[in-house]
């Protein structure tokens, strides 16, 4: 049987095509180039190196069209994006046959971070000019995603003693083994030089390993609020992310409609989303203002994000209208049953089950009992939230306390002073409109995460240092939108406009 032959390897030949010729014309690489060529590298904040004498630098842009490709083609390192350099067609055709090393590549990264930072937004204005995003209906969504700290680095007050006790225990094992060492090498025993060495290179690392240890506790004795220690990435935080507790941050992103594309990100290291909806709402209004879009925002975001601060905050804004249902109006898989921080025994006496009587100023509860305003000013709870304390005095006689209070002082309710704002709210909520909104908020931003995480593998962050982590999320935004606009306008159409510009 005949087999197609390869070219002997001893054979000498010559390329039949030139560099240009081995790319197709549709391939992607080629947006990144023209892209980048008509930036104005300078205005967004890349800095420009001096020339000197000797070896000239490379070009800024040269070194974009790296990190960008390498971020399109699931490539962060700097070591490996140094090899692709070397070895990838594609790469060699973006950068002219450039190689830079991997220190020069990292170094671009780490001085560059205003720029790269603002290479999102700048694609949003082109998104914009070839009219791919509206701004009429968005979503907000917020994710978790893994920091550069390992559980190993992570040092908590009340065992900060049992580590340091543990380090020294093992350095005084690895002390004995050297004098034992000392003893057969005075007794002409033999020794591994081998072992000698590893144990000595072990004996430095614990002792690093204890001074570090030490100015952690140091720490922890200068601030009696400070519990947990994050060594590696000190503004990352404990996040629950699908039942797991690591070090991370909490990432949180704006879709337009229209095309599914991002328009704002933001990241933080809260552990939930309540106090995330208007920095997210403040982006959204300052992007409607920089591509001077002046039609009405509908803004959705899911439970997580309620709250009676954040509808009152943006309960008048006329530029974007909030919608943000209430925890206990959601079905969700996981409820099941009553919620278990629920305080109320029984169902049906429930705060909304108490009727207020405007004339006499009271409430009255299910059974047809007063509950009295305790004080003439409102009380602030821990949130934040203004409330006004209501008191029944006629629990004793009620056969049906047991289902309405545990308190042995009676049934206390708490009003917000903002009760009849919440209300018109959430009556709002209920029409078809709303609900059209919160449905479809599904669909404009959930899927990014999953593209962002699974597609794109950006799982976790590799920068350290919450500001450096925001410059390489709003990096990695910008990459899934040039990835979206790639399956929205064929790569042909994209050169055409690109080459007006």
């Amino acid at each position: 049987m005949h087999y197609k032959q390869g070219i002997p390897r001893d054979q000498l030949f010559l390329f039949s095509n030139c560099l240009d010729e081995i790319i197709p014309e549709d391939n992607p690489v080629r947006v990144i180039d023209v892209y980048v060529e008509n930036l104005d590298i300078a205005k967004l904040g890349f800095k420009i190196p001096q020339l000197k004498t000797g070896t000239p630098p490379y070009r800024p842009a040269v070194l974009l069209k790296i990190y960008i490709y390498g971020h399109f083609e699931r490539i962060r390192s700097s070591r490996r994006l140094e090899n692709e350099c070397n070895r990838n067609q594609e790469m060699k055709w973006l950068t002219e046959g450039l190689a830079p090393d991997f220190k020069t590549i990292a170094d671009f990264r780490k001085n560059n971070r205003q720029g790269i930072n603002n290479i999102f937004k700048e694609f949003l204005l082109f998104c914009h000019s070839m009219d791919l995003i509206s701004l009429e209906t968005t979503a907000v969504d917020g994710s978790k995603m893994r920091a550069q700290n390992s559980q190993n680095n992570i040092y908590k007050r009340e065992t900060i003693d049992k580590v340091r006790e543990k380090i020294q225990k093992k350095i005084e094992e690895y002390l004995e083994e050297l004098d034992i060492n000392d003893e057969k090498e005075a007794n002409d025993i033999k020794l591994d030089n081998n072992e000698v060495k590893e144990i000595v290179e072990k004996l430095k690392k614990l002792k690093k390993h204890k001074s570090k240890v030490g100015e952690i506790k140091k720490k922890f004795e200068g601030d009696k609020e400070l519990q947990i220690y994050f060594a590696t990435d000190k503004d990352s935080r404990f996040q629950s992310d699908n039942g797991k507790i690591r070090a991370g941050y909490n990432v949180q992103i704006a879709g337009d409609n229209k095309n599914k594309l991002l328009i704002a990100n933001d990241v933080t290291n809260d552990g939930n989303d309540k106090n995330q909806l208007k920095p997210m709402v403040r982006k959204v209004e300052n992007i409607k203002q920089e591509l001077e879009i002046k039609n009405k925002t509908e803004l959705g975001a899911d439970a997580g994000y309620y709250s009676e601060k954040n509808i009152i905050e943006n309960i008048n804004d006329k530029s974007i209208e909030v919608t943000v249902p209430r925890p206990k109006d959601v079905k969700t898989k996981e409820k099941t049953g009553r919620s278990k921080k629920n305080k109320v025994p029984a169902p049906g006496y429930e705060i909304d089950d108490f009727v207020y009587d405007k004339e006499r100023g009271v409430y009255i509860c299910p059974r047809g009992k007063k509950l009295v305003k305790t004080h003439k000013n409102p009380s602030t709870e821990k949130s934040g939230r203004k409330v006004f304390e209501y008191h029944c005095s006629d629990c004793k006689n009620c056969k049906k306390r047991h289902l309405c209070t545990k308190n042995k002082k009676g049934r206390c309710i708490r009003v917000s002073v903002n009760k009849a704002k919440i209300d018109n709210y959430l009556k709002r909520m209920q029409t078809d409109e709303k609900k059209k909104i919160v449905s479809k908020r599904k669909e404009i931003i959930e899927h990014p995460f999953g593209t962002i995480k699974r597609s794109l593998g950006f799982t976790y962050f590799m920068q350290k240092g919450i500001e450096k982590v925001k410059s390489e999320f709003s990096f990695i935004c910008f990459i899934y939108n040039l990835k979206r606009v790639l399956n929205i306008v064929p790569v042909k159409e994209l050169m055409v406009v690109l080459n007006k510009g």
